[in-house]
Order: C-alpha cells, then sequence, then structure tokens
C-alpha cells in the first residue's frame, strides 16, 4: 500500500542536522509498541550496554556481536533531520550503525526488501540519508533479512554460537588454547580447539564447545560463520595474518 504521508514541497535541502543521544546512547532508548512486532532489549557484549531490538533487526545485531571486524555497534544511533527551503522537515532515524575498522556504516534493515516499493516518503528519506553518508565518507546499506541474513549458515551459526556467550572461561583455558596454538603454528580445527578447552582432549566435549563458542563472541579466535561449521573448520587467533575470511555480513 502507497504511503499517505505528505512529501515535502520542491524546495531543495539547505540544513542536515545530526542529532545524537547523550553520552552516545541510542536517540531512542525505549522500543515502540505500536507496531506489534516482538521487541525488547538485551546487554550485547560487544556494545557495553543494554539496546533495544525489534524482531527484524534483531538477527542482524546477532550477527554484528559475533562480527570479528566490529568495534562496536548501537542501535537508533542518531536522528537526522532534512530541512528544505520552503520550511519542510524529514526526520530519520537509522536502525543500527557499526563502527568497521574505525568507518562507521549506517545500516537500514526490512524484513524484505518490498518494504520499501511504494513508499515515495520513505524512499526519499533512504535517498537523503545515503547523499550525506556518502558526503561524511560513511557507509550506508539497506540489508533485507529474508535475503542477505536468513538464508546460508550464517543466521543458524550465529544462533548456535550466542547461547554460550556468557560462558566462563578461565585464565587455565586461555593456557590451554595459547599452547595449542602454539604447537599448530597458529592454526586449528575446531574440533581441536575444542578438544585443547576440553581439558582432556575430547573434540566432542561440550564444555569445551561452549567455551570455543564463547571466545568467538569475545573475539579471542576467529571462525567463518558464513560457511557450515564441521569438525574441520578452522579456527585461528584475532587479527592472526593468515586469516583472510569472506565477508560476514
Amino acid at each position: 500500500m502507497a504511503s499517505k504521508r505528505k512529501l515535502p514541497g520542491d524546495g531543495k535541502v539547505v540544513e542536515v542536522k545530526i542529532i545524537r543521544g547523550k553520552g552516545g546512547a541510542s536517540i531512542r532508548p525505549i522500543v515502540e509498541r505500536a507496531h506489534g512486532r516482538a521487541a525488547g532489549a538485551l546487554v550485547w557484549l560487544n556494545s557495553d550496554c543494554a539496546l533495544p531490538w525489534e524482531i527484524d533487526e534483531s538477527h542482524f545485531m546477532w550477527v554484528s556481536e559475533l562480527d570479528f571486524r566490529l568495534h562496536n555497534f548501537i542501535v537508533q544511533p542518531f536522528r537526522l533531520e532534512f530541512w528544505f527551503e520552503n520550511g519542510d522537515m524529514i526526520a530519520y532515524f537509522p536502525n543500527i550503525e557499526r563502527t568497521i575498522d574505525g568507518v562507521p556504516e549506517i545500516v537500514e534493515i526490512k524484513k524484505t526488501e518490498s518494504e520499501i516499493v511504494g513508499d515515495p516518503h520513505y524512499k526519499l528519506k533512504l535517498k537523503l540519508a545515503r547523499k550525506v553518508c556518502l558526503e561524511k565518507g560513511w557507509t550506508f546499506r539497506i540489508v533485507a533479512a529474508d535475503e542477505h541474513i536468513l538464508p546460508g549458515h550464517l543466521h543458524a551459526n550465529v544462533q548456535l554460537v550466542q547461547l554460550d556467550r556468557l560462558t566462563r572461561v578461565t585464565s587455565e583455558d586461555h593456557l590451554r588454547l595459547d599452547e595449542a596454538f602454539e604447537k599448530a603454528r597458529g592454526k586449528l580445527t575446531y574440533g581441536e580447539t575444542v578438544a585443547a578447552l576440553s581439558g582432556r582432549n575430547d573434540p566432542w566435549d561440550r564444555d569445551g564447545k561452549a567455551k570455543l563458542h564463547a571466545l568467538i563472541v569475545r573475539r579471542v579466535v576467529c571462525v567463518d560463520l558464513t560457511r557450515r561449521l564441521t569438525r574441520t573448520s578452522s579456527v585461528v587467533l584475532y587479527r592472526h595474518p593468515i586469516w583472510k575470511p569472506s565477508q560476514a555480513a
């Protein structure tokens, strides 16, 4: 259904304002309840705070939580105000801002690409937002969950690994892991890593697997989550020079 919202006049944009939350917090710390979709808030390890989520965004947030390339991410990071010469204003709230190698990436998340079709007001917002990001040297992406997240192995692997993200990992576990990597010259398989963390050389050990998953979330080790996880999957230390993963998200 086409949007009934009024488009601004034909005048050009004369001012753009970027308004962030206090102290870098989300500009919308409380999730709106009018949409009738699943929503809530959760503490994310790699954001050091609780962030609100809606169901379509949550899939991508879990991917970001496990993406070793990220410095951090935040939901509803700021409000963009586009002021036109005729006095009209359009406000846009990006879904997620991620920082990858020091460069901000603004991400708009939709369930399907079709959500954008037929809504000229929304399409104009995205067009203006993309232009601002380009001018500032930021990346702007539109991610459709049904196309970019849910298909393939990535979403299933993320769901599996995140279940163990709060598992306790001791200093002794880190020493075992360092010793195993040193013997293997910096590269282990998934099964070998589980065996090292098990403390009894068991590649099927549940505790060893949980510790490995926790270390993936905490960016101590890297695994290519875009591929099916098997006992022979490659595991390397974070930022190891031989690690050349495919793009995770």
